[in-house]
Order: structure tokens, then C-alpha cells, then sequence
């Protein structure tokens, strides 16, 4: 009795301790069946990567030290060599000894003597008689049209506006201002006449007659028509109240 309950506790405890997590579909049949079609697929795919790696890391990889370090490396060093000396080394020379020392001997001892002689005739052949035209011609000739004009035409025109037009358009705008102010004078006491006329002739007429005629005659009129309007009035209210009482009660 006691062996069984040791029996079924180790059992138990080995099933809390010992037992594997199932792997993922292994309890679908689908999962077990595709399995072993899979398991035949992958295998061989597995072992062909895994050799391919092999050879890569073990045959590949030191055939390919070797060859880059006893063959390719000397000879890409050997056309390094050749280039550099069969065909920089030839074309700086060429490039050196037949461009630019000939250039620089011909900017030396051509162009450079050429250009002072050019510019040192230039200077004597253009710049220094120009230099001297407009010195001793131009400045002189310059300065005697500067000064007939002044003499020619300012002069003259200072003097026709000085002592022609100034006086002239001073004389004219004091004359204009003396008739403004005279039209001002004349204007005002002609005013003052039409008004004098209109209030003689107009206002007080006007005056007189509302005073003298229409005040009495409206005093007259209010006085007779005042008790037969304010009877009229009257039964006319009196009429309107008794109609609104028929009708409304």
C-alpha cells in the first residue's frame, strides 16, 4: 500500500518535473502527416547549404587568400609598375619638356617683352598725346566756350529777367492785386445796394402786408369760424362715439 501511493507520487512528480513541453502541432494529425514530406524536402536542402558553407569556409576562402596573395597581388603590382613607368613617367616628360617649359620660355622671353613694348607704346603713342591734347586744347578751348556762353547767353538772359521780366511781372501781379482788392470793394457795395434793394423792395412790403392785412384778416377769419368748426367738431365726435356704440356695444 505504502510502495503504490510511493509509486503514484514519484509518478505524479514526474509528470509536474519531468515531462517535455509538446512541440508546436504535434497533437494535429495534419502536423504529424506533413512532417515527414517535409522532413524529406528540408534534409537534403540542409545538407547541400551545410556543404556549400564548408567548402566556402574550408576551399574556397584559402584558394582565394592564396590566389590573391601570389598571384593577383604581384602581378596588379607588376602593371602598377608598367603603367607608371611606361606610360605616366613618358607623358609627364612629354608634357613637361614639350608644353610647358616651351610655354613658359615663350611667356618669358616673348609675350612678356611684347606686352611692355605694346603697353610702353601705347602709353607714348596714345595716352601721353591725349594726355597733352586735352591739357593744352581741349581744357583751353573748353574754358573760352564756358566763358562765352556766360558772356553770350547767361549774362544777357540774367539781365533781360533782372531788369526786363522781373520788373514786368512784379509791375503786372501789383496791378492784379490792387484790381483784386478794387473788384473786392465793388463787389461788396454791390452787394450791399442788392441787398438794401431787396429788403426795401421785397421784405418790407412782405412785412407790412403780413402785419397790416393778413394778420387782422386771419384774427377776422379765426374769430367768425371758430364756434361753428369747434361745433362741427363736436357733433362730429358725438356722431362717432354713437356709431362706435351701435356697432361694438
Amino acid at each position: 500500500m505504502a510502495y503504490s501511493q510511493s509509486h503514484s507520487y514519484g509518478h505524479s512528480h514526474g509528470q509536474q518535473h519531468g515531462t517535455k513541453k509538446p512541440e508546436p502541432g504535434g497533437g494535429c494529425c495534419l502536423a504529424q502527416l506533413i512532417k515527414i514530406p517535409v522532413l524529406i524536402v528540408v534534409v537534403p536542402l540542409r545538407l547541400l547549404w551545410d556543404a556549400l558553407c564548408w567548402t566556402c569556409r574550408h576551399v574556397l576562402a584559402p584558394v582565394g587568400r592564396w590566389v590573391y596573395r601570389w598571384l593577383l597581388a604581384p602581378v596588379g603590382r607588376a602593371l602598377t609598375w608598367l603603367v607608371n613607368y611606361l606610360i605616366v613617367v613618358p607623358l609627364t616628360f612629354l608634357i613637361r619638356y614639350l608644353i610647358v617649359v616651351p610655354a613658359m620660355w615663350i611667356h618669358r622671353w616673348i609675350l612678356t617683352p611684347t606686352g611692355r613694348g605694346l603697353a610702353w607704346l601705347a602709353y607714348y603713342l596714345f595716352v601721353v598725346p591725349l594726355r597733352w591734347c586735352y591739357r593744352w586744347i581741349l581744357t583751353p578751348i573748353g574754358h573760352a566756350l564756358g566763358r562765352l556762353a556766360h558772356y553770350l547767353l547767361v549774362v544777357p538772359a540774367t539781365a533781360v529777367w533782372e531788369y526786363l521780366l522781373w520788373p514786368v511781372l512784379r509791375a503786372v501781379g501789383a496791378a492784379v492785386a490792387w484790381a483784386w482788392r478794387i473788384a473786392g470793394y465793388v463787389s461788396r457795395a454791390v452787394g450791399r445796394g442788392i441787398a438794401a434793394l431787396w429788403r426795401w423792395l421785397v421784405v418790407a412790403p412782405l412785412r407790412w402786408m403780413y402785419r397790416w392785412i393778413l394778420t387782422p384778416v386771419g384774427h377776422a377769419i379765426r374769430a367768425v369760424l371758430r364756434r361753428p368748426v369747434r361745433a362741427a367738431l363736436s357733433a362730429a365726435r358725438t356722431a362717432a362715439r354713437e356709431v362706435r356704440r351701435a356697432l361694438f356695444g
